[in-house]
């Protein structure tokens, strides 16, 4: 019988709520903690600069993308790699850690540096020959739009 509630004895079936309520709160702690390690995968300390050219390209799609961040220490002089929660002080250190991310997800992987506008250039440079060494053909730098919102503006460079 299609939507009876009923068994063939005429027994009403009650429909035990407790395994569904468990799985819900399962389901919602999953979300919870994916948002969480989302936001958790770039520094907040590092603040990008506007472009002055072009509008650059809005990334859509965030699959696949390996975040580096620079961070400059202006009083130490010194910068800072930090990568999924790893603090590197050697760029070179960077290779291994992008080779297994690309071995992860192969399709459209892509390596996005953030750096501030404070970082000297030869930091950025070291990233991007640590994204060389680990034959990751595509790379792209963050910035912010010109209205300075959080929207990540990124410029792609195949390498």
């Amino acid at each position: 019988m299609a939507g009876g509630g009923a068994s063939a004895d005429g027994e009403k079936c009650e429909l035990a709520l407790g395994p569904m309520i468990d799985c819900m709160m399962i389901l919602l702690l999953y979300f919870i903690m994916c948002s969480k390690l989302e936001q958790a995968r770039f520094s907040k300390d590092v603040v990008l600069p506007i472009p002055r050219l072009g509008q650059g390209i809005k990334e859509e799609n965030a699959a696949g993308r390996f975040i580096v961040d620079i961070e400059w220490n202006e009083s130490l002089g010194e910068a800072k790699f930090k990568s999924a929660g790893v603090i590197l002080t050697d760029p070179r250190e960077l290779v291994d850690l992008i080779k297994r991310a690309a071995k992860l997800s192969p399709k459209n992987f892509r390596v996005v540096i953030r750096a501030d506008q404070q970082t000297p250039y030869e930091y950025t440079q070291q990233v991007m020959a640590a994204v060389a060494g680990a034959d990751v053909p595509n790379m792209m730098i963050s910035t912010k739009d010109r209205g300075g919102q959080e929207a990540p503006m990124v410029k792609t460079a195949g390498l």
